[in-house]
């Protein structure tokens, strides 16, 4: 099978995906610097990983997407040795999710991510179990130690991403639909024992769900220690006009009760700035990017490509959806960064990562014989 030449991958790249992409990231950093309130430099920190983050995303077009596959359980046994790491040496506000590298702190929950779809697309490029109950064991599998090593820090968001990611992906490889609706119902099931049974689940995690049942109850104490998020976010939403209070006093006044303000609700601060209108514009972009995701996965035949391009965009969508939703109200507190926007390094460049495979995928085009398409 002839390889393209890194020339010809560039030519036949998808430049409005990677404009869409970094369009995002820009409107990231001046949320990012509005929410710093000018304390920190978080801003101009943000747009240096935007730049690292779009130069790693020109860089993943150096190499096929197929050789990235083929090293599938190498980039498995890094990010699971990370995630042990981080277990020992691991630092951070609320949980231990960080590895200081020099100035840096890596996030391995971010990384792996990207790492469960690579090893997914191989996975379902190369067999074809998964189609039979008894093969859903393989791909579970790889699925749940990761899940379980990040529930371990504790990231109880990034764990349950790992979720839909797996049952999108295999659902879009031909596995049986009733068989992953058993495996989904005791996946609930599961769900409500780790929920009643103490000691499986931390009990601030427990009550962050409580506070969001009962957002309308008369439990006050239970609302003001762990609906204050919720609560603060809905407030600066509620208040802001169609056209925005800008990124000045106005606005940098409505956000100053806002906590992580300028990580997981970045989105309260984004609809203050620039308003209903600004934040329709956003979400527009969201789904035309995440639609040309999609037409990637639809143009390439090739299963692998196709996987990776399924798997990008099913944790870029869960992503923007329930980062979205909680800071709205809708779903509880789980520490959902928005793609793109969210300040954090090990986010954005793990972004730009994921969006660099999908155009590598989009640009390269090999020829397969099978009659459909895993065959």
């Amino acid at each position: 099978m002839r390889v393209m030449s890194l020339g010809e991958r560039l030519k036949e790249a998808d430049w409005i995906l990677l404009a869409l992409g970094v369009v995002l990231a820009v409107f990231g950093v001046i949320a990012v610097q509005t929410a710093a309130q000018g304390r920190v430099d978080y801003g101009g920190i943000q747009m240096r990983w935007l730049v690292i983050g779009t130069t790693v995303c020109l860089l993943m077009l150096a190499v096929p997407y197929r050789f990235v596959v083929t090293w599938r359980y190498l980039w498995y046994a890094g990010g699971i040795f990370l995630l042990l790491l981080v277990l020992l040496i691991g630092s951070g506000k609320s949980a231990g999710r960080w590895i200081a590298v020099g100035s840096f702190r890596m996030q391995p929950s971010e990384v792996m991510k990207l790492i469960l779809v690579i090893t997914l697309a191989g996975y379902i490029r190369y067999e074809t179990r998964h189609r039979t109950f008894r093969g859903l064991f393989t791909p579970f599998a790889i699925t749940l130690i990761p899940f379980m090593l990040i529930m371990k820090q504790p990231d109880l968001g990034t764990a349950l991403l790992l979720i839909p990611i797996l049952f999108v992906m295999l659902y879009v490889a031909g596995a049986n639909r009733a068989h992953l609706g058993v495996v989904a119902g005791a996946g609930l099931a599961a769900g409500l024992v780790f929920f009643f049974v103490p000691g499986l689940l931390n009990e601030y995690q427990k009550n962050r769900v409580r506070a969001f049942l009962l957002q309308d109850s008369d439990d006050e104490a239970l609302r003001r220690s762990h609906n204050h998020q919720i609560e603060h976010s809905k407030t600066v939403v509620g208040s802001s006009s169609f056209f925005g209070g800008g990124t000045g006093d106005e606005t940098r006044e409505a956000i100053r009760f806002l906590p992580e303000r300028h990580s997981d609700f970045i989105f309260p601060v984004v609809i203050h700035a620039f308003g209903l209108g600004g934040a329709t514009l956003l979400f527009m972009v969201y789904l035309l990017f995440i639609g040309l995701l999609l037409r990637t996965a639809l143009s390439v035949r090739e299963p692998s490509g196709r996987m990776l391009a399924v798997g990008v965009a099913t944790l870029f969508a869960c992503q923007t959806v329930i980062n979205l939703a909680m800071t709205v109200g809708l779903l509880p507190i789980v520490g959902m960064p928005l793609p793109f926007l969210s300040y954090g390094g090990s986010s954005l460049l793990t972004s730009f990562a994921a969006l660099g495979l999908v155009l590598n995928v989009g640009s390269d085009h090999p020829v397969e014989f099978g009659r459909g398409d895993f065959d």
